[in-house]
């Protein structure tokens, strides 16, 4: 090879690996900044919610001392709050059911508790649409939890898509706090982190 073709590829191969090698960022497509993809608008919340019935008690075990609950259905109010200077359509009050399934431990004041729980807004804006979430968390036993009496706090990751009437396409998460007595026979709770994401 002479001394110019050899030099040239040389040239040309470094050349590709200063370019592959650059330190320039990679573009990338972020859903909420990219306007080709449509406006993406996000509404924070905060609420509290509220057992109203009981639709099915489920099943109540004690193996070696634990509480195990399975199956347990109920009705719901879900109140929400939305920031202040936010007069869009409340898309999130209104009743609902609570499917509920976990285990405590009184002797070591742990759980894991996990279930469904679909909200139903009463808003006309909804269209008659519903959320459905899914959630779970770890329960931990304190002296101040229920009522500043003992009980447990089970802070729950709730995950949740719209379905039918303009909900339809929208996301929601939350984190659902509850407090329960130490026999968890009733329940009160917090959202807190809450938003709904809508294109």
């Amino acid at each position: 090879m002479s001394t110019t073709k050899f030099l040239f590829v040389l040239f040309a191969f470094v050349g590709f690996i200063i370019v592959s090698c650059s330190d320039e960022p990679q573009s990338s497509v972020n859903p909420i900044d990219q306007g080709s993809l449509g406006k993406v608008v996000i509404r924070e919340f905060t609420g509290e919610s509220l057992p109203t019935g009981v639709i099915e008690p489920g099943i109540y075990r004690y193996p070696d001392g634990k509480i195990l609950l399975s199956g347990h259905r109920g009705t719901v109010w879900f109140e929400g709050e939305f920031l202040p200077g936010d007069t869009d359509p409340d898309l999130l009050t209104g009743p609902g059911e609570v499917e509920i399934n976990g285990i405590t431990d009184p002797n070591t004041g742990i759980g894991e508790w996990h279930g469904k729980l679909t909200l139903m807004p009463l808003a006309p804006e909804a269209a008659g649409g519903q959320w459905e979430f899914t959630y779970h968390g770890e329960a931990t036993f304190s002296l101040t939890a229920w009522e500043g009496g003992p009980g447990w706090t089970i802070p729950l990751a709730e995950v949740g898509h719209g379905s039918g009437g303009t909900l339809t396409g929208m996301q929601c998460r939350m984190v659902l706090v509850v407090s329960a007595p130490p026999e968890i026979n009733t329940w009160t709770s917090t959202a807190h982190d809450g938003f709904i994401i809508s294109h």
